[in-house]
């Protein structure tokens, strides 16, 4: 009896091994880094949308851009991935520091005088948007950063960057040229 237990133990074990998340999606590590005009971003998000014109459902994933222009995907939980299939991609690369320094108060602190302040903070980067060529994006602090790639490649609708994820571990390495072309390694 001991045996035909312990036999259906390591049965169910193995069978619990074999099951992937229990969310149900069909998950698979991509990192890599990216680089504008041969140098890596050193800030920015990259984001995978998954591609359903070619079958991929599931939520988006993404990554945190660091200095060294690295970045690991994430759906539900760090490190996780993206889920298997194609995806368009968004890229958007920033200054290391803020435009403006400017404390902001916290939600916490006096929730109105939060939401004044950052409602300020993006009319101001809309106003010097027009002004000039220099494009800015208001943090969730409320400080401004400049972008520093083409926007054709910060949206996910413009880019016209396809990557696909495989099963296992990926590494996909993106080049953006001075126009916005991107190419995936």
């Amino acid at each position: 009896m001991r045996g035909v237990t312990i036999r259906s133990l390591a049965a169910l074990l193995v069978g619990l091994v074999g099951c992937g998340p229990a969310n149900g999606l069909n998950l698979a590590r991509v990192s890599g880094k990216v680089t504008y005009m041969g140098e890596p971003l050193k800030n920015g998000t990259v984001i995978f949308e998954p591609d359903e014109s070619k079958g991929t459902t599931g939520p988006q994933a993404i990554g945190t851009i660091v200095s060294d222009g690295s970045y690991i995907l994430s759906s539900e939980s760090a490190g996780d991935g993206a889920v298997v299939g194609y995806h368009k991609v968004g890229i958007l690369g920033l200054e290391a520091n803020p435009v403006s320094e400017k404390a902001m108060p916290t939600p916490d602190e006096d929730p109105l005088k939060y939401l004044a302040a950052k409602t300020k903070a993006g009319l101001e980067a809309a106003r010097n948007t027009r002004k000039s060529t220099e494009r800015t994006v208001t943090g969730l602090d409320g400080r401004p950063f400049k972008v520093t790639v083409p926007e054709k490649v910060t949206s996910t609708k413009t880019s016209g960057i396809i990557a696909k994820v495989g099963r296992g571990s990926n590494t996909l390495n993106i080049e953006i040229d001075k126009e916005g072309i991107a190419q995936i390694k």
